[in-house]
């Protein structure tokens, strides 16, 4: 019980919750966005639009506010984003104009990007001793790509029975838990080393590190191939018959399988090394996307096996890859931690462009082949270069 009340065991706990809540209030609105477009009266193409500006602003904005949670070392942003993200999130359900609805996502997004770097750059800072800080990032990047996998089920339940009204009653757990870490997670450790110079002079300092700016990339590599799936995959499902329950089923069963292997992928370390890791992760993703597409139209039930196999592998090196970028340069854990996650996944989420004509004129399989086998040639080059050989 003693251990259990220690600092870097409460800062886990918490922070681990904290992400789980907001990754949860991301995705709240997926399945609602077709409502939300028929209630405003808009198509397809404005709320798309509106959504990528709100995702690539969150995004780029995470390194800014990383740089500025380094600074001034008090916990502002992880308070602060739940509250925005709690309130403003589920109350989109209620604009009735398409300028209400887009300054409530908008606020509702930059909360999101309001915790993410601080938190994460938490986890390293209690950590610091920890031999094991691979597993404790594990942990918490699992629990929020688990609550972000059943947002979308949580939110449909309410409306469904609760109308959308109900889904107001979202704001309260935000709130409660927001208290809860705020009393919970110790106050801020004291930082081995302090952020120098302005935003642009440490950004140029992240990207004149080579081993950050591989991690980076194979980061965006990841985001593309994890954004694309989840993209793309539902539209394949429901050509081959499979009805739109069962398809959010399956959907969110992949990002579960995703979030466990990230909660794993540090006992996997232990047995092959972290490089040994992102190889596995990237090379495993072609033969069963190939084998996944091979099979359902044959037999679905192993085809489905399959694909959510794929969302394991697909993100089994995310907390890997994090927690390396952080080590690489630890002066500047909250910027880096922006760029690993924030950052990373706006630019994977351009991929989504090109990628929409690909699927146009030659099929969803094409997306997924062309996808994978990306992947593919990043896992090669990893390990024939033994990329993260020399981070300890």
């Amino acid at each position: 019980m003693k251990n259990f009340f220690t600092s870097q065991t409460r800062a886990l706990i918490g922070l681990s919750f904290g992400h789980f809540n907001i990754d949860l209030y991301a995705a709240i609105l997926v399945p609602l966005y077709p409502f939300l477009t028929q209630k405003l009266g808009i198509d397809l193409a404005v709320i798309s639009f509106i959504i990528a500006v709100g995702h690539l602003l969150s995004s780029m904005m995470q390194p800014i506010f990383g740089f500025i949670s380094d600074k001034l070392r008090h916990r502002t942003f992880m308070v602060w984003g739940i509250v925005l993200a709690a309130i403003c999130t589920p109350f989109t359900i209620k604009a009735d104009t398409v300028f209400t609805f887009t300054l409530l996502l908008l606020a509702g997004m930059l909360g999101n990007a309001f915790f993410h770097p601080q938190v994460t750059a938490l986890i390293k800072d209690f950590n610091k001793n920890n031999p094991n800080m691979s597993g404790a990032m594990g942990v918490f990047l699992g629990l929020g790509t688990i609550g972000y996998a059943i947002g979308p089920y949580i939110s449909t339940c309410i409306v469904q029975f609760k109308g959308e009204n109900g889904l107001l009653s979202m704001v309260i757990p935000g709130i409660l838990s927001c208290i809860f870490l705020y009393f919970f997670v110790p106050k801020m450790p004291p930082k081995e080393c302090y952020v120098n110079g302005n935003f642009f002079f440490v950004m140029k300092e992240i990207m004149k590190n080579k081993t950050c700016m591989f991690l980076m990339f194979v980061s965006v590599i990841k985001s593309a191939v994890s954004i694309s799936f989840g993209t793309y995959i539902p539209f394949l499902l429901q050509n081959n018959g499979f009805s739109l329950a069962s398809t959010g089923l399956i959907v969110t069963l992949f990002f579960i399988s995703g979030g466990c292997a990230t909660m794993f992928s540090s006992k996997i370390e232990k047995y092959i090394n972290a490089n040994g890791v992102v190889v596995l992760s990237f090379l495993s993703i072609l033969p069963l996307t190939l084998l996944f597409l091979f099979l359902i139209d044959k037999t679905k039930y192993i085809a489905t096996g399959l694909f959510i196999l794929t969302g394991f592998f697909i993100l089994l090196s995310v907390g890997i890859i994090l927690v390396h970028a952080q080590k690489s340069m630890p002066e500047y854990t909250g910027v880096v931690s922006g760029v690993m996650q924030g950052f990373s996944w706006g630019l994977g989420a351009l991929f989504l462009a090109p990628l929409g004509v690909i699927g146009k004129y030659f099929g969803i399989e094409a997306i997924l082949i062309l996808m994978s086998s990306i992947a593919f040639a990043v896992g090669l080059y990893t390990a024939k270069n033994k990329c993260l050989k020399n981070i300890n």
